[in-house]
């Protein structure tokens, strides 16, 4: 089966070396989930206005291309590559930017998004996940972390944990859904969308269409 790490700081003179706790908590959970890994990181973000968005890369994009045309649309943007995902951190009314990475970049996927939540997730042993993003350099106030070993949809990003489900919130999952097909159909009548066909998306999905 799967591991799933949590780890909240109560000592704020330890945040800056949250990312090397969730290292070593993701390690030991290595041999759990050989498939893929993921994490979300929270921080306090003092400028209210902000936002910050997610971005997987996909199907070779490259970094360069996705920053012409985003850059292009939106004037105001600051984006950080971390591997094959871009944090953007943006003003902007995050509906429009939402839109416009839906409707206009078929090459990415939204992993999440919020005023303090930073989500990375890849395919591949953990131990190598967490060396691409460079995990034991992250800061902030609390994390939470996933390894996978796939029972319920193939081994992509798409299909790896978190999931978002909903602003500055996520979803990790132990175990199996046994009822996720008839509630993906219902989710999908009512304009939900999936990216994978990983039991753990309808659980997020679910909670995201009900608040």
């Amino acid at each position: 089966m799967c591991g799933i790490v949590g780890i909240y700081l109560k000592n704020k003179k330890l945040s800056k070396d949250l990312g090397k706790y969730l290292t070593g908590m993701m390690e030991g959970m290595a041999t759990r989930g050989p498939d893929s890994a993921g994490f979300a990181i929270y921080s306090n973000n003092k400028k209210s206005k902000e936002y910050k968005y997610s971005i997987c890369l996909l199907n070779n994009f490259s970094f360069s291309a996705f920053k012409k045309i985003i850059t292009k649309k939106f004037k105001k943007l600051k984006l950080k590559q971390h591997s094959d995902h871009v944090i953007i951190t943006s003003e902007e009314n995050p509906k429009k930017l939402l839109y416009f990475i839906s409707s206009e970049l078929k090459n990415v996927s939204l992993v999440g998004y919020g005023k303090s939540i930073e989500i990375f997730k890849q395919v591949g042993n953990p131990r190598e996940v967490i060396k691409n993003f460079q995990l034991d350099k992250f800061s902030g106030t609390h994390a939470i972390g996933h390894t996978r070993m796939a029972t319920e949809s193939a081994i992509t990003t798409n299909g790896s944990h978190p999931y978002s489900t909903g602003q500055d919130e996520c979803l990790v999952h132990n175990g199996s859904l046994s009822n996720h097909n008839n509630l993906r159909r219902n989710l999908i009548k009512q304009g939900q969308t999936f990216g994978s066909q990983n039991d753990t998306e309808v659980a997020a999905g679910y909670i995201s269409n009900s608040l």
